[in-house]
């Protein structure tokens, strides 16, 4: 539920207005009512706003008290009487529009806390936020509308782009941060990367001398690694998201729009197209190409450079979800035979 204590809240507002921020047509119910929050379907009541999108919960759509509700005209049969009605046609989409505007995001308070500690060669925009027991070390930037919460770490030379959070002891060194980019707790961005040359006689370390370059609107989760390039760059495309604990390895390049959920891994050198989306626990060996528009399930074990546009099963080798499927089939048949 949303808690005042954590969640800021706006006036209520009236659905008309609601339904042009969302780009939905209010297709029933009275424009000047007033929408006070958000809420699921089985826990929304009077005064709330809702989504439906997953046939599975159209029981709870028919039960539902809310106010009103954003859906497909296709669902419209199955809406109470009483609730008033938002088309769309992505209607999660449109309630993550509406959340932000009911309870919007924290705003940055610029200043800086006294236990800060930061380089006299440091340049920190006076509109940014630097919290306390932060270190910023010399030749960092820091832009206008920044935060940077307790206990983070910004290395030298590190520069961070207008309205990027930098959450509490995240660790970025070594990096180029874009615009609008969200770096979570505990996130460790531009450390030394795994690579080493050995043999009987021992372990040499390669150095480490790339950056990681990660463009704007860009999202990396909590406790994740991601590691600078050896002689190139590590680089994160624009409007990646990348879930907590996720590692990324040195001179990985990913495209625009990727999604890489918690525990995937992308060994040195992987390179993905424009929005992969990886499930948790996938894993990409090293020096591969994944194409645009891939999708591999959770747990996929990707070893060879996959084909833009291909869907990659969990068994292993990761290979095309609908030939494994086919096998499977044919696996059965020949059991039943048996």
């Amino acid at each position: 539920m949303i808690d005042a204590r954590f969640h800021m809240s706006q006036p209520p507002m009236a659905l008309g207005e609601l339904a042009e921020r969302a780009g939905a047509r209010l297709y029933r119910g009275d424009p000047a009512s007033l929408i006070s929050t958000i809420k699921p379907l089985d826990l929304a009541d009077s005064g709330s706003l809702s989504f439906f999108e997953n046939p599975r919960y159209a029981a709870q759509l028919r039960q539902s008290k809310a106010s009103a509700c954003l859906l497909h005209e296709s669902a419209v049969p199955h809406a109470p009487e009483a609730m008033a009605l938002l088309l769309t046609e992505r209607p999660r989409r449109s309630f993550a529009r509406l959340a932000r505007v009911l309870h919007p995001p924290r705003i940055t308070v610029p200043g800086q806390h006294p236990s800060a500690v930061v380089d006299a060669a440091a340049k920190v925009d006076p509109g940014a936020e630097i919290g306390p027991l932060v270190h910023i070390a010399a030749g960092a930037e820091i832009a206008d509308g920044v935060r940077i919460d307790a206990g983070a770490v910004v290395g030298a030379g590190v520069v961070i782009g207008a309205d990027s959070v930098i959450g509490a002891n995240a660790v970025v060194e070594f990096c180029l941060i874009g615009a609008r980019v969200v770096i979570y707790p505990g996130a460790c961005v531009g450390q030394t990367g795994f690579g080493f040359d050995s043999d009987p006689e021992g372990i040499v370390k390669v150095p480490h001398l790339g950056r990681v370059i990660i463009a704007d609107d860009v999202e990396i989760g909590a406790n994740t690694t991601v590691d600078r390039g050896s002689a190139g760059d590590t680089v994160i495309g624009r409007g990646t998201m990348i879930d907590n604990q996720v590692q990324i390895g040195h001179n990985c390049v990913t495209g625009k729009g990727c999604i890489i959920v918690a525990q995937a891994g992308l060994a040195g050198s992987a390179r993905l197209g424009d929005y992969v989306v990886l499930g948790g626990k996938a894993g990409v060996a090293g020096h591969i190409a994944v194409g645009d528009f891939v999708q591999a399930a959770g747990g996929a074990s990707i070893t060879k450079s996959v084909a833009a546009g291909a869907k990659v099963s969990n068994v292993w080798p990761a290979t095309d979800i609908g030939r494994w499927r086919r096998q499977v089939a044919a696996f059965r048949r020949l059991t039943r035979k048996g």
